[in-house]
This record gives structure tokens, sequence and C-alpha cells, in this order.
């Protein structure tokens, strides 16, 4: 009776210990009991790269308004304490693409917290010289980018350059992005690219998923695209001019729920008026009006990196997407045919060790008339990386696009653009393609005012072929080089990077002229992100 009663004092004395440890727990939860947002101009004096013109500098730009951060926050003063929101807070900031930096930490005061959140702008106004050289072909122009319209986080740009690909001559572009619209939850979006063969319109309006918990969205979307296309031969020498105008509607609503695990209910609709001159050109989906509904779902987690694409601190994500898309595919004349179509995508993302990180991606769809199938796509997108050191990473990317049954036009074209750096621009083309790039890049550390280095070896393998070729029978292509990056620190995005590089063909053995881009070539990772339902493969590279 004596153990009895001993084993029962000490299960009770064990549960009050888990009840008062639980209780505890509840009430330690800190609430919010202010939020501070601190900004920081361009240049700052406690900034290794602050220098005389800095206050003239920062009197040439104007900061991000307090309201832009503020429509992102995802908690407010009285709520408890939940670092999970912080984080996204400060992922969401970062995605605006206005600051160099984000941090959104909390101060713990007795039973409160305060919660600061501190950003840096990025220097928004991008006066340059456009100039990119590589395959035979170049760009030399200039333009004007202001990616923080009056500190509101909305972007503008006027562009101009001269093309000699094709001998397109003179080109300009115009775009207008106003990101939460007078403060509204809408994203309107107005371009318009022009040159001597083709002119492209494009308006769109819509409220995106801005953020996890968002609980709908939509878009609305007008096309307008005349003029002339490409259709090149082999060698890429004597294109075909391909005369069209096209006219295309596109939308879609969405609907998502789901706490850890997002679920999406989407209804998409598109319509499209094509003409083309010339019989040959025409593509599988003109004069077709399609419905789909699509059913997706994702889950993701993310970490802070550094110094695998550059030297801004980027958000890591893991997690996958999935994809189900049922439909119907109409005819409105012009030879477009009707069918059912059904398609599907799925994506993985996974930190396999701390230094080891692998993506992949697959798009399928297809079409059906009756028993046959018609107009079958495969896309498949891997990458992977490896941190060798903390200076020293690996990377690689696959991307794979094929064709069958493929009723019109499809030209996919391996060259520099597509990731080939040693071919000339527009050197062959299929209706399929396949590109594996790796690179090994390094990353000293080495600063210089506001720039950043790096350095790349890299090797880069492809091929295009028709439908009627086998994958494994067609000609590969390989080439391997070297190149330098130069990395703004005072900007962020793709448009922080300027790349160099040379390539050497084996093949026949000569070497490429100096390659110069901006962005890096391909990102060392993935991203999963919601996307409406779609056609799969209706990609072309026409100019």
């Amino acid at each position: 009776m004596r153990s009895k009663s001993a084993a029962g004092a000490v299960a009770l004395l064990l549960i009050s210990l888990f009840t008062s440890t639980m209780l505890w727990s509840q009430d330690d939860v800190p609430v919010i009991r202010s939020v501070r947002i601190e900004r920081r101009d361009v240049w700052d004096e406690r900034d290794r790269d602050w220098f005389f013109g800095s206050s003239i500098m920062n009197g040439l730009h104007v900061m991000t308004k307090d309201y832009v951060i503020d429509d992102e926050i995802f908690f407010d003063i009285g709520d408890d304490l939940d670092t999970i929101l912080l984080l996204e807070t400060e992922r969401v900031l970062r995605r605006t693409g206005v600051f160099t930096n984000v941090r959104v930490r909390h101060e713990r005061v007795g039973d409160s917290a305060d919660v600061v959140i501190e950003t840096q702008d990025r220097w928004s106004l991008d006066p340059a010289v456009v100039l990119s050289t590589g395959g035979g072909i170049s760009t030399l122009g200039g333009q004007i980018e202001e990616y923080n319209i009056l500190g509101t986080a909305s972007r503008a740009k006027v562009l101009g350059m001269y093309r000699t690909e094709n001998d397109i001559g003179m080109q300009g572009t115009a775009e207008l992005s106003l990101r939460r619209f007078l403060r509204s939850s809408l994203w309107i979006d107005l371009g318009v690219t022009a040159n001597r063969f083709r002119t492209d319109q494009d308006v769109s309006v819509s409220i995106p998923y801005w953020r996890f918990f968002t609980p709908w969205a939509f878009a609305v979307q007008l096309k307008n695209a005349f003029g002339s296309d490409f259709a090149y031969d082999s060698g890429g020498v004597n294109p075909r001019l391909l005369p069209f105008h096209e006219r295309t509607f596109d939308g879609w609503i969405s609907q998502a729920d789901g706490e850890k695990d997002r679920i999406f209910v989407t209804a998409a609709a598109r319509a499209s008026q094509v003409r083309r001159a010339d019989p040959t050109s025409r593509q599988a989906f003109d004069n077709t009006a399609h419905a789909l509904l699509g059913f997706s779902s994702i889950s993701q987690s993310f970490s802070t990196t550094q110094f695998l694409n550059g030297y801004e601190t980027e958000d890591l994500q893991q997690g996958a997407w999935g994809s189900a898309i049922l439909g119907r595919i109409f005819s409105m004349g012009e030879g477009s045919e009707a069918m059912w179509y059904i398609a599907g995508q799925a994506e993985q993302s996974r930190l396999i060790t701390p230094s080891l990180y692998a993506y992949g991606h697959i798009s399928a769809g297809t079409g059906f008339i009756g028993a046959r199938a018609r107009n079958t796509s495969v896309d498949v997108h891997a990458i992977a990386h490896w941190r060798l050191d903390p200076k020293l990473v690996l990377t690689s990317r696959l991307r794979s696009q094929t064709v069958w049954n493929w009723n019109g036009f499809h030209q996919l074209v391996l060259d520099p653009e597509s990731g080939m750096r040693s071919l000339d621009a527009n050197a062959l083309t299929g209706d399929s393609r396949f590109v594996m790039n790796t690179e090994l890049r390094w990353f000293p550390r080495w600063q210089l005012w506001i720039f950043g280095f790096s350095a790349v070896a890299f090797h880069d393998l492809g091929t295009v072929f028709d439908q009627n070729v086998a994958f494994l029978s067609s000609r590969y292509r390989n080439a391997v080089g070297a190149g330098i990056r130069i990395h703004n620190l005072k900007s962020a995005g793709t448009d922080a990077t300027f790349r160099f590089d040379v390539a050497y063909d084996p093949l026949t053995g000569r070497v490429s002229g100096l390659i110069f881009a901006v962005n890096q070539l391909f990102s060392a990772f993935g991203r999963h992100e919601y996307r409406p339902p779609q056609i799969i493969g209706r990609e072309i590279d026409g100019q």
C-alpha cells in the first residue's frame, strides 16, 4: 500500500508540474506594446560606404513612405507576439524590392514587447547605359528606371536602345507598375514595347496573393501585339518574317484556405484572336478560348541566406507546390481545334544538409480529341547547389522543354540567352530544348566602395531537336568558360549584378567574345509560388 501511495504522489506531482508549466508558457507570451518603424536612407553615416557626397545623394532620393511599410505589417498593438508573423513581415518587405536591408525584431519589456522594423532604402533611380553583347549581336542604349516612385514602391521605366540582332535597329520601351494603387490591394501594370518589326501593348489589373494568408486574388490582362516574328533557319542567318496581329484576354479568380498547407481553387479563362499572313506560322492555340479549373496547394518554410547569387540577403525557400488542371478549349475558327485539356504541376525543394540543396519542378499537359492526344508538352526544371566553403558554391540548373503531337509552329532557340554561352545568337532551333548549366561561384568578399566582386567557372550543355527526333539522338553542344560578377551593394534583386563571361566551344575551337548582361544566368535556388491554371508549352522564341 505504501509503494502505491508513493507512486500516486509522484504521478500527482508530475501532473501538477506539467499543468503549471503549460499555464506559465501561456501567460509568458508577451503582448505587443508598440510597433516602431526605423527608416534609414540609402547612405547612412554608420555605414562604411559613407562619403562626402552622401548627403547630396540622399537629397536626390525620396525615402520609402511609412505607410508602404505599415501596409505590409501582419500584427498590431495588443496582439500576442508571434515571431512567425515577424519573419513573414520581414520577407514580404524584402520582396518589395525597394530595400537593401530589412530587419524585424522585438525587445522584451516585462510581460510586453516592443517591435522594431528596421529598413534601409536601396538607390532607386537608375539612369544607365544599356550595353550587352554576346553571340555575335549587341545592344547599345540608355534607360531611366525608378523603382520607388515618390517613395510609394511603384515603378516606372523608359528605355531606348539599338539592337543589331536581325537588323532590328531602334527599340523603345515604357512601363509603369503601380503597386497597391491608392493604398488599395490593386496592382496595375501598363507597358508598351516597339521596334520596326513588332509592337507589344499590355495592361493588367490584379489583386495578387500579397501574403501567405491572403484569402482571394484575381487578375485581368489585355494584350495587343502586331508586326512580325522571325523564323530561323540553321545557323540563324536569313531569318524569315512572320507577320501577325494578336489580341488576347486573360483572366482568373482564386480562393485560398488552410493554415500550414494553403489550398487554392482557381477558375481561369483566355481568348485570343490571331491573324497570321503566313499559314506555316500558325501556332497550336491560335484563335481559341479556354476555360480551366485548377486545384492547387503549397507548403513552405524559409531561412535567410547570402553569397549564393550575390551579396544581398535572400530568403531561401523550402517546401512544395502541386496543381491539377482540367478544362475545355473552344475553337474560334481559322482552323483551330476544340478539345478537352488536362495538366498537372509538381515541385519540391529541400535543404538535404545545411550545405546541400535541391529543387525539382515538372509541368505536363495535353489536349484530347476523342482518344487522341494533341499538343502534349512536358517542362522539367531542376536546381541544386552545394556550399563547399563559406566562399565557394557549386550550383547547377537543368531546363527541359519537350513537345509531342504539336499541331503548329513551335520554335525554341539555343543561344547565349537560353544558356549556351558559346553559340551565336539564334544559332540552333527546334521544337524542344534541353539546357544544363553548372557554375562554380567564388565570393571572396572583396568590396570596393558600393561594389562587391565574385568570380565564376562554368560548363554549359545543350541541344534542340524536332518532334520526330529522339531525345538521346539529338546533337549536343558543350561550352566551358569563366567570368566575373560585379554586385551593386546599394541595389537589390536581379539588377544588382553585372555579369561578364567568356566561353570556349570545344567543337569549333572558338572562343566567344565578351558576353555582358545584367544578373546571374540563373538562381542557385528555386521558388514556390502561386500560379494560375494555364496551357503548358505555349512558349516560343520569336524575336
